[in-house]
This record gives structure tokens, C-alpha cells and sequence, in this order.
């Protein structure tokens, strides 16, 4: 079929064949546009690849495939040569050159490619044999396609290069460790996304900023490229098709890129199971030969088939003579049971601990602490392997760890550990004969003065003269315990009213009247003495202890150096934080707790960047509850790190509706605490969140308080680290007023400081608050940080940090906390009223 297309793209010419082939007259197609017979799926693409041939390519022949329609209807897949000629007047002049494609043969090259591919998999060939029969199998179905595979590495999380025949090589090496993340190209960039990613054009892409100028010395100017994945969904590399000219895929592309990174993972998956179970066998056999516990395999009869040598160490036993015996015959008869017993509970696929004691070759008695672990064969249990350690040593120390555990080693008094169980006994036995019991809670008034003025070695010896002091006047009547610190308390058991357990505290009180010696040195202390009693306040033991220690804080307040007795009022004056801290635990089921949004606004634009993120809760009864009462309530009973999971979810949940009404995308800022970073799953489930949300990292901003730096806690730097590691940014809320180390700004590589609002009330009329505040500007700006004012409330404050080059700016002269919806109204309009 013959073509001749004006320099307009019209045809002005076609020959007898083509319009005879296609189902038209001649004179029906002379005038008329070629686009007009291309199958509208493909049109898009061959005007976009015409049109560039024609402004671009002057003397090549170019080809390209597409699906063309006849008249009838019927589709058909062609091949088009296209060239440019000079008629006799001088007229630009495209001469094409089409012949139908067999979609049979196409097919053919697709299925023996396939077939090929997988009889290598099944032979176990090399796997870079493989892919780069893969890659070649596509070129030669698509003659004008380059191939690339790569694979990731599960360490350093990056492609490195594993098949690519036809690409030339300087290009391979570059790429070699392309990182996965947006804008690395679309190899890089698929990988992060987990998705197909179609670049037409390399040179327009930002995606392919980075890489432009390498493509383009290489003559590579589209790549469409999708992630490999395993059975089980995780990502294991990259398939490519690069093409020298612009252009999108078509269908026959897509089946191919499909098709082919399909066959791509089964070959990896495969190889890397091969690997695994290869390694697999090597450890087991070392696990078994080297382990330094002894490791014996049994029969379900409890005959050994197979021991290690630290087995025959331990029992004294060679291999040889092991494997005439069974397990009855090393075990002594007192802890037969036992083990017989956690051995059939092995067999019957259940993973057991048990101790027991053997008998050595030489008769002595040995403790095992053994592990039993059923052994399977095609799913079938076959026998029981046991893995033991001689923990004799251990059983003889475990005497001396009980007494470390439970008795404080500086006073050797009981410590908190064991006061409790102290305590039941004597609830108990009060119990039992009718009798009352009492707890004396005390503690040495301003003993942090000693501890600070003469030094922590003195107030030990101090600690244990108020112990001696104690006991002495506690005699034979109770127990005393040391709580820890310079807390001391005490348990009476059988008294016959409260006046005994008083008439027991005034005596503590009174001696210490006179000075106490230490050294050379005589100090005069006082203590606090709280009192609870059995039954009459509580018969729990927690309670006791508790109501104790709430008496002895009210001698604290009274002026110290005397005796309470607990009262219910006392608990009064605590309940109203019990209820709310109750009630608390249940705001996010009965959806009290919601969302306000305060946005943060570029200085110099006034746009809005980001907004963050501040919890409420508004109580069915109370009504609104402040953040400064529900928040320390939540920080100090742990509760916060669910509450602030919460607000994560929902603050990337706002962003996602956003994102989907076309709002521009702005960073989410949320408060994070301490308690929050202590928990070791804590980025865990931020990239949990992350990825369900379909939120990128570089949208969260993390903002934690200055004065965090201070806890040099490692899962709470590593939480932090992990979180820059997946590209979450940090912010230092209330910079200027905590604890920050330029150090710690280093090591966490933090993103934005916030210049605490103190500060900022203070300009531009304060020297000071100004110097402050220029410094910090000036600190941030040379560290490659964002610089954010908080509190801003005036015009002029606004326009000194305009001045003074402060990035980013928040407060109540642009916008008080929004609820969602007047958020989304204000990221629509834009702050107007600056100007």
C-alpha cells in the first residue's frame, strides 16, 4: 500500500492496491487525512509520532506499527515505512509504504519466545542466562525495543543492572544502583510506586531529570517500566523497554511488558528459591554439627537417629553409643513424666520449653533446659529434635538471682518487687484470725538536699542509717521494705485496732528527733508517714499500697515530719482526672476526639505549604476539654500513643481527599511525643499508615519538641532515623527553649526548625527577642534547614520575618485552627487579606 502525504499530512496520492485493500475508491481517499483510517486506540500516538517525524527526521526511513481499520470495519495490524522527498516544484513531499502485519505471526514469536523461556526455568539454567534470553526474545519481537532488566538488592534497597543485551554499556554502568524512589528515572521510580510507569518522552520527563543528559548521549528517548514482582507481592526488580524515538506503548507493548516481567519474577523466584533452600541445608547442617548445645533427633520410639558432638559432650556418651540408647535411658526417673510428656505433645506438632535433669556417663546429675521441635517430611511428623542446654551453673545461681530480685542490696531490706507478696501474706493472715492489717508509705523530707550538697555516696550511708532506724522501731511487729529512692514502707500484720499502727509511726517519728551521725557529720531528717489500713480502707493489695502513698503526699502538703491516716476525700480530689482519664480511653470509639487544621503560609508568596495537624476533644458532658488537660493525662498513662496513631491516620486520610478534589498537595505537620517514639513499632506503624493512605513520605512532617533531645534513648533515635530513612520529615517544635544540640540537628538530618512563639511576640520591638530570632534564621539557613515562626499575630511581626529571610510562617494573623471542611475552603481561596 502506497501513500503520498502534502506536507500538511494529507494524502494527495495512493495506489490502486491500497484503496482497493482497505475497502475505498481512489477519489475517496486523495484529500482526505490518513489519521482518519488508524484505529482510534492508536491515533493519539501515530499523530503524536507523525507529527514529530515530520518537523524532525528529514532523510531517514522511519517505522512504525499500529492497527489501521477498512472500510468494513475490520481491524488490521500495519507496518508503515515513512519517508521524505522533494517534488519537481520544490514541495516538502512524505512518501509511505504500508504492508499488512499476520497477527499469526506475531503470536507465533510470542508463544516460542514463552515456551523457550520456561524450558530454561525448568532446566535450572543460570539465571542471567535467563534474563537475557528474556530481553533478547522481546527485541526480536519488537525490533525497534531495547530491553533492560534489574534486580533489587533487599539491603541497600536499590536496581542493579542483571540483563540489558542491546543497551550499550557505558549506559548499564551508570544506572548500575539507581535508587528507588520518585523522579530516579522509570525503572527507579516504578520500583517506589509499585506500577507501571510510561515515560513518552525522556527528555520532557521530570522523572528523568536526573538522567537526560545520559539518555540523550546514548540515544534513548522513551522507557516504559514495571516492577517484578514475587508470588507474594514484593518487589524483586524492574522490567524495561526503552525506544529511540518518543512514543507510548500500544497494545502488543503492553501484552509484552506484562508477559515478559511476568516470566522475569517466576525466573528470580525461582533462582532465589534455589538459593534459599541451597543455604538453607548448609545452615542446618552447621546449625547441627557446630551448635555448641547439644542437638538430638528421635525417632517417634524415642530411639536417636542422629546427635551432635556437643550432645555427646554433655552426656558424656560417644555418637555411637547415643544411637544404641533412648531418651528414657538418660533421663532420671523424677522428671520422666515431664518429658515424656512435652515429647508427645512434639509429636503431635506442638513446639515445647521443658526442663529436666539427665544422668552423666559418670553419674553425676546435670539440669537441661531443653526445646523439643517436631520434625516434618511431606507434612508428615516423623520424629522430634532436642536442642539443650546444661544449665547447672544456672540452677546453683538461681538461689543468689532470687535474692538480687527481690531485697534491695544497698539496705538488704525487701524491695518493691517483693513488699506486694509481703503484703498479701499479711492480708491473709489478717483475714484468717479476724485481725487488721496496716502499710506505712514513708519517705525522707528534702532528701534530694543531701543527695545534691554532699554527694550520692554519703546519702547511700544516709539511706542506710534511716533503714537501721526503722527496723529498729518496727522490732518484731512488721516487715520493712525499701520502695526504692529514699521511699521506705512498712507492713503490720495482726493488729487489733489502727491506734497500734499509729503508736508505730510516732515512734519512727520520734527517733528521729535527735541528729543522725554519718561520719563526722550530724544531720537532722524528718519523714512523711502515710497510713492505710486492712480492711477498713481496701482489701486490695495495690490499693493499700497506693492509699498509703496518697496519705503520706498529704503530710507533704500539711508541712511534713508527721503521720496521716488515709481518708476516702483523699481519693476524691483524684477522681476527677480518673473519670476523665476514663472517659478519654473511650473519645476515639465514641468519636469525641476530631481534627483542626492550622495552615503554614510561605512568607514570601503567601501561599499555603503545609498544614498541621492539632487534636480536640469535646466531651459529652464537659463539653470542650483543653489539650493542656486531656494531653497530660494521655502522655502520662501511655494512652497518647494510640490517640496519636489516630490522629496520623486521620491527618493523611484529609490529605488523601484533598489530593482527590485536586487541591495541590502541602505537607501534613503532626505532633509527636515522647512516649509515642518510646514504643518500638512506632515507624512500623507510620509506614503501615503511609502506604495505605498512598501518602508519599515527603508529605508528613513529624514535629517533635526541643526538649526530646535530651532523652538519648536508642528506639527513640532509631524510630527518628527509620522515619528520614523512608523521606518523613522532621521538624523541632518550640526551637530556642529546650535542650537541642547541633549534633543531634546533624545526626537526624532534620528538615525544619519552628521558632517558638515567645520569641516571636517579642518582635520586632525586643532587642533581644530579635537577636534571638535572627539567629535562629541565619543557624537554620546555613544548616539547609526550613525556618517556620510560630504565633505570628501582628502585621509587623510578619513583615520583620519577611525581612529577615524566615521561610515559612504560622499563626493567627493568617488563619485560627479549621475544622476539614473551612480547611478546604481556605486551601481553595489562598490567604487574601495580607495584602
Amino acid at each position: 500500500m502506497q501513500f503520498i502525504l502534502d506536507e500538511n499530512g494529507d494524502i494527495v496520492d495512493v495506489n490502486e492496491f491500497a484503496a482497493r485493500y482497505l475497502g475505498y475508491m481512489r477519489t475517496e481517499l486523495i484529500g482526505t487525512s490518513p489519521f482518519a483510517l488508524v484505529h482510534p486506540e492508536d491515533r493519539k500516538r501515530v499523530r503524536h509520532r507523525s507529527k514529530w517525524l515530520f518537523l524532525h527526521q528529514p532523510n531517514n526511513i522511519h517505522s512504525l506499527e499500529f492497527r489501521a481499520l477498512k472500510k468494513n470495519g475490520e481491524i488490521i495490524l500495519i507496518q508503515q515505512n515513512m519517508s521524505q522527498m522533494t517534488s519537481e516544484d520544490g514541495k516538502t513531499l512524505f512518501l509511505i509504504s504500508c504492508h499488512h502485519i499476520p497477527s499469526e505471526k506475531k503470536a507465533r514469536q510470542l508463544l516460542t519466545g514463552q515456551k523457550k523461556v520456561l524450558e530454561w526455568i525448568a532446566k535450572e539454567l543460570p539465571l542471567s542466562d535467563i534474563l537475557t534470553e528474556i530481553s533478547r526474545t522481546v527485541e526480536e519481537i519488537r525490533p525497534n525495543i531495547l530491553c533492560s532488566i534489574l534486580l533489587m538488592n533487599d539491603e541497600t534497597k536499590k536496581l542493579y543492572h542483571a540483563a540489558a543485551p542491546s543497551l550499550p554499556t557505558d549506559y548499564v554502568e551508570t544506572i548500575n544502583g539507581m535508587e528507588v524512589k520518585m523522579n530516579a528515572g522509570s525503572c527507579g521510580t516504578a520500583a517506589y510506586q509499585r506500577d507501571l510507569v510510561i515515560v513518552s518522552d525522556v527528555q520532557t520527563s521530570p522523572l528523568w531529570q536526573r538522567y537526560q543528559a545520559l539518555a540523550r548521549s546514548h540515544g534513548l528517548r522513551a522507557c516504559w517500566s514495571i516492577p517484578i514482582f514475587s508470588s507474594t507481592k514484593k518487589v524483586l526488580g524492574t522490567f524495561a523497554m526503552y525506544h529511540r524515538e518518543p512514543c507510548e506503548p500500544d497494545t502488543e507493548d503492553m501484552d509484552l511488558i506484562y508477559t515478559f516481567s511476568s516470566l522475569a519474577g517466576l525466573a528470580i523466584e525461582q533462582a532465589r528459591m534455589r538459593e534459599e533452600l541451597q543455604e538453607s541445608r548448609q545452615h542446618y547442617q552447621s546449625l547441627f554439627e557446630y551448635n555448641q548445645d547439644a542437638v538430638f533427633s528421635l525417632h517417634l520410639d524415642g530411639t536417636f537417629f542422629a546427635a551432635n558432638g556437643a550432645a555427646a559432650q554433655i552426656t558424656g556418651y560417644s555418637r555411637h553409643e547415643l544411637l544404641s540408647m533412648t531418651l528414657h535411658d538418660l533421663v532420671i526417673g523424677e522428671d520422666w513424666p515431664k518429658t515424656i510428656e512435652a515429647f508427645a505433645n512434639t509429636a503431635e506438632g506442638y513446639s515445647r520449653h521443658v526442663d529436666f535433669r539427665i544422668q552423666h556417663k559418670t553419674g553425676t546429675i546435670l539440669y537441661l533446659n531443653a526445646t523439643s521441635i517436631p520434625i516434618f517430611i511431606n507434612k508428615k511428623i516423623i520424629g522430634v529434635s532436642v536442642i539443650a542446654k546444661d544449665v547447672t551453673e544456672r540452677e546453683e545461681r538461681e538461689e543468689r538471682i532470687q535474692q538480687m530480685a527481690y531485697y534491695d542490696p544497698l539496705t538488704g531490706l525487701p524491695n518493691r518487687r517483693l513488699f506486694p507478696e509481703l503484703v498479701l501474706a499479711a492480708v491473709k493472715k489478717a483475714r484468717e484470725n479476724g485481725k487488721m492489717a496496716a502499710v506505712l508509705y514513708m519517705d525522707i523530707d528534702r532528701f534530694k538536699y543531701v543527695n545534691d550538697s554532699l554527694g550520692h555516696s554519703f546519702g547511700d550511708q544516709v539511706l542506710q542509717k534511716t533503714a537501721d532506724l526503722i527496723k529498729k522501731c518496727v522490732a518484731n511487729s512488721g516487715t520493712v521494705a525499701r520502695m526504692g529512692g529514699d521511699e521506705f514502707t512498712v507492713i503490720l500484720p495482726n493488729l487489733d485496732h489502727q491506734e497500734q499502727a499509729i503508736d508505730i509511726a510516732q515512734r519512727i517519728l520520734r527517733m528521729f528527733q535527735d541528729p543522725v551521725q554519718i561520719d563526722d557529720l550530724e544531720l537532722f531528717l524528718t519523714l512523711s508517714i502515710g497510713i492505710s489500713l486492712y480492711p477498713q480502707h481496701s482489701e486490695n493489695v495495690d490499693a493499700l499500697i497506693q492509699y498509703a502513698d496518697i496519705a503520706m503526699y498529704e503530710v507533704k502538703q500539711k508541712g511534713k515530719n508527721d503521720y496521716y491516716v488515709f481518708q476516702d476525700d483523699h481519693l476524691k480530689k483524684k477522681l476527677p482526672d480518673l473519670i476523665l482519664l476514663g472517659d478519654l480511653h473511650k473519645s476515639i470509639r465514641n468519636r469525641e476526639l476530631f481534627i483542626v487544621y492550622q495552615p503554614i503560609i510561605d512568607v514570601k508568596t503567601t501561599k499555603i505549604r503545609a498544614m498541621e495537624t492539632l487534636v480536640r476533644w469535646y466531651h459529652p458532658v464537659h463539653g470542650t476539654v483543653p489539650p493542656s488537660e486531656f494531653i497530660p493525662l494521655a502522655e502520662e498513662t501511655g494512652f497518647i500513643v494510640s490517640i496519636g496513631e489516630w490522629v496520623i491516620r486521620q491527618a493523611c486520610e484529609q490529605h488523601e481527599k484533598w489530593k482527590k478534589i485536586g487541591l495541590p498537595p502541602v505537607r501534613i505537620a503532626v505532633n509527636i511525643s515522647v512516649k509515642e517514639l518510646q514504643d518500638q513499632h512506632f515507624a512500623k506503624r507510620v509506614e503501615a499508615i503511609l502506604s495505605q493512605k498512598q501518602i508519599s513520605p515527603e508529605y508528613l512532617e513529624l514535629e517533635i519538641t526541643e526538649s526530646l533531645m535530651i532523652y538519648n534513648e536508642p528506639i527513640i533515635l532509631n524510630n527518628l532515623m527509620r522515619m528520614k530513612e523512608i523521606g518523613v520529615r522532621l521538624s523541632i517544635d518550640d526551637f530556642g527553649t529546650g535542650y537541642s544540640s547541633l549534633a543531634y540537628l546533624k545526626r537526624l538530618d532534620v528538615d525544619t526548625v519552628k521558632i517558638d512563639q515567645s520569641f516571636i511576640a517579642d518582635c520586632p520591638r525586643s532587642y533581644y527577642g530579635s537577636v534571638i530570632t535572627t539567629t535562629i534564621i541565619s543557624l537554620a539557613h546555613h544548616l539547609g534547614m526550613n525556618v517556620i515562626a510560630e504565633g505570628v499575630e501582628h502585621l509587623d511581626q510578619f513583615r520583620y520575618l519577611e525581612e529577615k529571610g524566615c521561610q515559612e510562617a504560622q499563626g493567627y494573623l493568617f488563619s485560627r485552627p479549621l475544622h476539614p471542611k473551612e480547611a478546604t475552603k481556605l486551601l481553595f481561596q489562598g490567604i487574601r487579606h495580607l495584602y
